[in-house]
């Protein structure tokens, strides 16, 4: 046992509402139990706090409790769906009807594998079964977990080295995530001994591996394996994939299922400016950033001021001569508590000895993000009372604003370039990497002049200025419209999923399923990522996955080959998806952007499900098969169906 002193530090690092939970979930506590928060309101959700006393008599029984030997975890009985409910309540400070709580009892994620998918009979698997998933980032590896799980073989295919996906990827300067680490991480691996409350690339890429090797996903990993080609084939019902390796003949593989996994942030933009090609210097686009990248004694230029600008100005400022800023249009940068901070070696040694206090952490975490869709909505009585747009909205925007004026020390010619007039969550939110601070370094210049040109030594604005650059770093973005990119897919028919897009954008039933195109699953997918989520982007692949497979488990216990979405219910539902997205800020006339992340050069919602987190979990929660047309397995083996179509 470490002293007290160790023991107090760690109690004084830890959430004191997680603890609370923890303690009182361990001992059942009434002095513990008597403590009621008090409700805090926030521009973006409410929060709660505690009287100093109760705060000290929750760290004080924390420690006692830590001296005198917590119990094991598992010596402990798991909560009940009712409990846990009763926990939350407790925990928010106030009651919740039954819907509130829908998603809200799985973010805790409780049990070894909370959102795994299950057979309802004895498991059986025909002999040549096989289902391809294509990308190895954290989608891929959740969606493997699930068939490892259920004993489905399986292959991933991935077209890099490694495992990680975009945390493979984008290796430049301070990349890293911009939600806590306690959110980005899937419910089944437990107490990962994270370094900092915002994990940082290579920490994200080490996570995915570790979960990878561990859960049975990674010996089936075909690394250097680009799936360039995949068709539906109508007779045998499952599908063949064309795979490029460098310096082998393509392989064509077969399928029974396709799950494309390849994420919205595998294709980089090109820098849109007259004359890049014809650059003296390094262009390097931030997703393409490698180790003989050198900003030292240079000239730089960045390009873009969205997660990625922001995340690097700060360290490539630190060794350029100069670096100026081209900013097109300005961003609402937020600070997060915490970032850029490693997590104390007390605190780690705390969330593996106090049971349940990961699984409250991981909550507490969350919790302002459960009800952010209050923040993206409209208010009609306070827009007649003088408002903008909503109390918190409003709210949101005078915070921010007096961020930026404190960060760049009241500078007005800063101020009046960085304040956006639209409003705040129309884009997607960006977060301060310390980028308005280093703004107001000698060698940092921010331009908001339009860029006009690149010349071979120098970048030329709509205002015939022209500065010296010896490297552009091209922080633009990617083509989040691209879903399934660079597979080409082709479903019944030979029908091609980009020709079943092109007329309006990409549109699927759950972010997951297309009519058309039978045992093809997306992750990820069109209008897949909640606008408040309360639970972490892991958890939902968790949750999506677990979709995936139920449809997977539906087919093999009912003896089908196929399964397809009906037309009617995928025309119904995103009918009622782009009718709820018109609520939304994103398409109303607060956002003076009306092609930007979130939404389609067609002016509908791309990326977002409009609906509350608790309303999409219930959607995703259980496949309904009556939302799906099956098709009979053949009595023809698959190997004998492969070499049919062959020859």
């Amino acid at each position: 046992m470490p002293e007290r002193s160790f023991v107090e530090r760690a109690v004084a690092h830890a959430d004191v509402n997680a603890l609370r939970l923890s303690l009182y979930q361990i001992t059942r506590d009434p002095e513990i139990a008597s403590i009621v928060p008090r409700r805090v309101y926030g521009a973006v959700a409410d929060t709660v706090s505690f009287a100093v006393e109760d705060e000290e008599l929750i760290r004080r029984k924390a420690v006692e409790l830590l001296l005198t030997g917590a119990p094991a975890e598992e010596e402990l009985p798991e909560p009940t769906a009712s409990e846990i409910d009763e926990l939350i309540q407790m925990l928010e400070g106030r009651r919740l009807e039954p819907p509130e709580l829908t998603l809200r009892r799985q973010i805790p994620s409780f049990g070894d594998m909370p959102f795994q998918a299950r057979w309802t009979a004895d498991p059986s698997v025909p002999d040549g079964y096989h289902v391809a998933i294509v990308g190895a980032g954290i989608a891929g590896i959740a969606m493997g977990v699930q068939l490892a799980q259920l004993g489905i073989p399986f292959t991933v295919y991935e077209r890099r080295s490694e495992v990680g996906g975009v945390w493979s990827i984008n290796t430049y300067p301070d990349a890293g995530v911009d939600t806590l680490s306690a959110t980005y991480e899937y419910g089944f691996e437990k107490k990962y001994p994270w370094p900092a409350y915002f994990a940082r690339q290579a920490d994200v890429r080490a996570y995915i591996e570790h979960v990878a090797r561990r859960h049975g996903v990674f010996d089936r990993i075909s690394f250097g394996s680009d799936v360039r080609v995949a068709r539906f084939d109508d007779r045998s019902q499952d599908w063949t994939l064309t795979v490029s390796r460098e310096g082998q003949p393509d392989q064509i593989v077969r399928a029974d299922v396709v799950v494309a996994a390849s994420g919205i942030f595998a294709t980089p933009r090109d820098l849109p400016i007259e004359g890049a090609e014809g650059f003296a210097g390094d262009v390097v686009h931030t997703a393409r950033w490698h180790d003989g990248v050198d900003c030292t004694g240079k000239r730089v230029a960045v390009i873009g001021n969205g997660s990625t600008g922001v995340q690097l100005l700060s360290k490539v400022a630190e060794t350029a001569e100069s670096v100026t800023v081209y900013q097109r249009t300005p961003q609402w940068i937020s600070p997060r508590a915490n970032y850029g901070v490693p997590i104390p070696d007390e605190l780690q040694w705390l969330i593996g000895a106090l049971p349940f206090y990961w699984n409250w952490n991981k909550y507490v975490a969350a919790m302002g993000t459960i009800e952010l869709r209050n923040v993206l909505t409209t208010d009609a009585r306070w827009i007649e009372g003088g408002g903008a747009v909503s109390e918190r909205n409003d709210d949101l925007r005078a915070l921010l604003t007096r961020y930026i004026e404190h960060q760049v020390g009241g500078r007005r010619d800063l101020v009046d370039q960085l304040v956006p007039d639209y409003a705040p969550m129309t884009r997607r939110p960006v977060v301060d990497n310390n980028w308005y601070a280093s703004l107001t370094r000698p060698n940092v210049e921010l331009v908001s002049t339009a860029i006009d040109r690149i010349e071979e030594t120098a970048i030329v604005t709509a205002d015939g200025t022209a500065r010296e650059t010896e490297v552009i770093l091209a922080a633009v973005g990617f083509q989040t419209e691209k879903y399934v990119w660079p597979t080409a897919y082709y479903g019944e028919g030979g029908v091609s999923l980009e020709e079943v897009w092109r007329p309006q954008g990409a549109q699927a039933y759950l972010g997951m399923t297309v009519p058309r195109f039978p045992n093809l699953f997306l992750l990820y997918g069109p209008n897949s990522q909640p606008v408040a989520g309360g639970a972490g982007l892991p958890t939902w692949f968790e949750i999506w996955s677990r979709y995936v497979a139920q449809g997977i488990v539906a087919m093999l216990e009912g003896g089908h080959a196929s399964m397809a979405v009906r037309q009617d219910v995928f025309d119904r539902y995103n009918e009622e998806l782009h009718a709820e997205a018109q609520k939304l800020i994103y398409l109303s006339e607060h956002s003076t952007m009306k092609r930007n992340y979130y939404v389609n050069e067609f002016g509908r919602l791309q990326m977002n499900a409009p609906w509350t987190g608790e309303r999409f979990f219930e959607m995703c929660e259980a496949l309904q098969v009556s939302d799906y047309h099956f098709t009979a397995a053949s009595t023809a083996s698959p190997r004998e169906l492969l070499t049919a179509r062959i020859h």
